[in-house]
This record gives C-alpha cells, structure tokens and sequence, in this order.
C-alpha cells in the first residue's frame, strides 16, 4: 500500500519530476538525475551486469523507458542497486 511504502525504513529517498517521465525517460538518464548514481556510465556497467531492479524486476535492456506504467500508486518508483541499497524515488 502506498502507506507501506511511505513508511519503509532505512531506505534512501529521491525525487523526481512528473514532467520528465511523462516525456519518456531512458532509465540510464533517470538513475544518474535522481542521484542514485553518479553518472550515466555507471549506471549502464550496472545495468549491463544485472544489479539494478525497478519495483523488484530485474532491469535487462539499457534502451527501457521510465514511463507512468512504472509508478506504484501513481507516485513511486522502488529501486534497488546492487543487494544491499534500496532508493525509493517519490515522482512529483
């Protein structure tokens, strides 16, 4: 549930804007602008190794697009990086 979610401990939080999912962003560009990674680069080495998730699904092609259908209740999109390190990124 969104309060769930809301409430989830020892996760690192982001935001980004509505504006740019509503006109397609590639996802190496939203890990490196919501901060999750440092740069685009890094964020392709780790995608290309399998260690980035979008709401718990396993990211296998570089070319996705973050769109509105990625958004839990219509407002978050749950990352994790990696086994350890979980981002919740609040669109808004």
């Amino acid at each position: 549930s969104a309060e769930d979610i809301e409430t989830m401990q020892g996760v690192e939080r982001f935001s980004f804007p509505l504006e740019k999912i509503n006109s397609g962003t590639d996802v190496i560009t939203f890990l490196a602008d919501t901060g999750i990674f440092p740069s685009r680069g890094e964020a392709r080495k780790m995608i290309q190794n399998g260690g980035v998730s979008l709401n718990r699904e396993k990211i296998s092609e570089i070319e996705l697009t973050i769109n509105t259908s990625h958004l839990l209740h219509n407002r978050y999109i749950l990352v994790q990086r990696g086994k350890k390190n979980h981002y919740l990124v609040t669109i808004s």
